[in-house]
């Protein structure tokens, strides 16, 4: 088993029958108790109650295939277009509705009745996933609507005034917080503070022109003369080569 995360495990259980429900609810508290995991679990009776108003804030969705209405398959579809990160393990009764769940990039399916067994191997898996995932990426943005963006994507993190700027590839998402926070953060995932006001992405740092870092963007950035020589050697060991 991973060992466990340093934080409340989202996990959504979706099926339009009580008793399935009821179940499959039971068994991730046993799995909760047996794996020190600390989990929040929502339920949801179809697939219309969980498409209607989705956050994405579930780690992992448990969801019903076979459901009036909404359909597992659709809801996923729905699901997919707003969140392409959540895990979503089918529950089926029929085997033949595996190959179909590749469509919606479903980690896996679980046949019914399932079992204690066959729940823990499939979120043993899923936590193993969200750990490798929580080490190549952070969540930004407003503690009301959180995004998590792949660290290879940031190109630099800014401060402005009260706000953080942070800049990526697909577009610039901004925030109250610190820039000590993320610094502390990413700080030794080949991030180097440039200046008061800039945390820069060391692959993303294309040349240093005089006292300016270029960035993949074409952006400009000011380092401060005293951190200059520091940003000159974690290029270099970023790059793994050395200082002559």
């Amino acid at each position: 088993m991973p060992a466990p995360m340093n934080r409340v495990l989202s996990i959504a259980v979706v099926d339009d029958s009580p008793s399935d429900r009821q179940r499959l609810i039971a068994l991730v508290r046993a799995y909760e108790a047996d794996s020190a995991l600390t989990l929040r679990i929502v339920e949801f009776e179809d697939g219309a109650a969980l498409v209607e108003n989705y956050q994405p804030d579930y780690d992992v969705i448990l969801l019903d295939i076979q459901m009036g209405g909404i359909d597992g398959m659709r809801a996923a579809a729905a699901i997919r277009e707003v969140d392409t990160s959540v895990i979503i393990i089918f529950a089926t009764k029929t085997a033949q509705y595996a190959v179909t769940g590749y469509s919606v990039q479903a980690l896996s399916y679980l046949l019914k009745p399932v079992t204690p067994f066959a729940l823990a191997n499939e979120l043993n898996r899923s936590l193993a996933l969200l750990q490798r995932r929580e080490r190549e990426s952070v969540l930004v943005g407003s503690r009301s609507a959180p995004r998590r963006i792949d660290l290879a994507e940031i190109i630099y993190i800014e401060s402005r005034r009260h706000l953080l700027l942070v800049h990526s590839a697909s577009g610039t998402v901004t925030f109250h917080a610190t820039l000590k926070e993320y610094e502390d953060l990413l700080g030794d995932r080949n991030f180097y503070r440039s200046n008061s006001s800039y945390l820069l992405n060391l692959m993303h740092v294309v040349a240093i022109d005089g006292d300016d870092s270029v960035m993949s963007n074409g952006q400009s950035l000011k380092i401060s003369r005293s951190r200059k020589k520091g940003l000159l050697e974690a290029l270099t060991d970023y790059i793994g080569g050395r200082l002559v």
